[in-house]
């Protein structure tokens, strides 16, 4: 009787050790979280015919901060600055996103991978410099909003810092074009394609 009293007294705190790591919190995506994006970029327009074509991709860096309503809903905004300057011999040739949306949170606090689906309104801005047309040199300079789709994947190291994947797909227009100065009454149209990794760390919630 003593020898199987031991040895329930040394199984019982295993199993109980073993139950909490199992039962442990892996993630969280409820409260203030802020991150940081490195990430690439690509807009296209029906209206430039091949502008877009000489430099296809971006890269750069962003800014992200958020509220996680609790562990399904989440708010954030979030800033992203692209450089172009990759092949050809520009001035300057840069596009910048700012904007809100929110995004819906999959899984739960046992997992540390944890998908999402976002929905967004961004405001961009386009700077290329010089565009050459009709042998004259010029400065573009738009500026327009997109509405964008997107989804991602959030891969947790502790339960407030994570690692993730972010790609986003928009569509709009330009709604302000001007051309070394001039104003100009076209508005052209605007997709845009981003992809981000990033780091983030949730300051709120377990």
């Amino acid at each position: 009787m003593r020898t199987l009293i031991c040895i329930i007294a040394c199984v019982v705190p295993l199993w109980a050790a073993q139950a909490q790591e199992v039962l442990s919190v892996r993630s969280n995506t409820e409260g203030l979280h802020l991150g940081l994006r490195a990430g690439v970029a690509s807009w296209s327009s029906k209206y430039f015919l091949n502008l877009d074509e000489l430099e296809p991709l971006g890269a750069g860096l962003g800014l992200e901060a958020g509220y996680g309503f609790n562990q399904r809903y989440e708010l954030f905004a979030r800033y992203d600055w692209n450089s172009f300057l990759i092949k050809e011999a520009w001035d300057r040739y840069a596009l910048s996103t700012v904007g809100i949306g929110g995004r819906v949170n999959f899984g739960g606090t046992l997992q540390r991978l944890r998908p999402y689906v976002e929905v967004g309104a961004h405001s961009a801005s386009l700077v290329v410099d010089p565009v050459s047309l009709d042998n004259e040199l010029y400065e573009f300079k738009l500026k327009g909003a997109t509405f964008s789709v997107g989804g991602g994947l959030r891969f947790f190291l502790t339960p407030r810092l994570n690692l993730s994947l972010n790609a986003t797909a928009g569509w709009g227009k330009f709604t302000s074009f001007q051309m070394s100065g001039t104003g100009l009454e076209d508005r052209p149209d605007l997709r845009l394609l981003q992809g981000a990794a990033a780091v983030s760390y949730f300051f709120g919630g377990r």
